[in-house]
């Protein structure tokens, strides 16, 4: 293959990268926004002077077991996982930039040796 491939080849793996990097970026600032919402979840606190009766008791149970619960479960674990996916494929591509620029070191090595 070509030298020309391999250029080809690398620039679209940092092009990877760096969108994958990006993302991350941008997913860290909506991760740091979801926590600042948190707490809207469960407000206003139904006390006796906002809401009460079974209904009330109804609504935060649906809040707090049902709302609540899926809410941190997307915080903590998927999250989580959309974090651990893009670092281990951002680690991949570091790694296969890094064998493109020592390949195509070796054939700009054998293209100077042949001259």
């Amino acid at each position: 293959m070509s030298l020309f491939y391999y250029y080809g080849l690398l620039r679209k793996k940092q092009e990877q990268l760096q969108r994958l990097q990006d993302c991350q970026s941008q997913l860290q600032g909506i991760k740091q926004e979801y926590l600042n919402y948190n707490q809207s979840v469960t407000t206003p606190e139904l006390t006796s002077t906002t809401w009460q009766g079974s209904l009330a008791d109804k609504f935060e149970d649906i809040r707090t077991e049902g709302i609540l619960v899926s809410y941190q479960d997307l915080e903590s674990t998927q999250l989580s996982n959309a974090f651990s996916t893009i670092n281990s494929k951002m680690s991949s591509l570091k790694s296969e930039i890094l064998s493109l620029k020592q390949t195509i070191h070796s054939l700009e090595l054998e293209m100077l040796e042949d001259e």
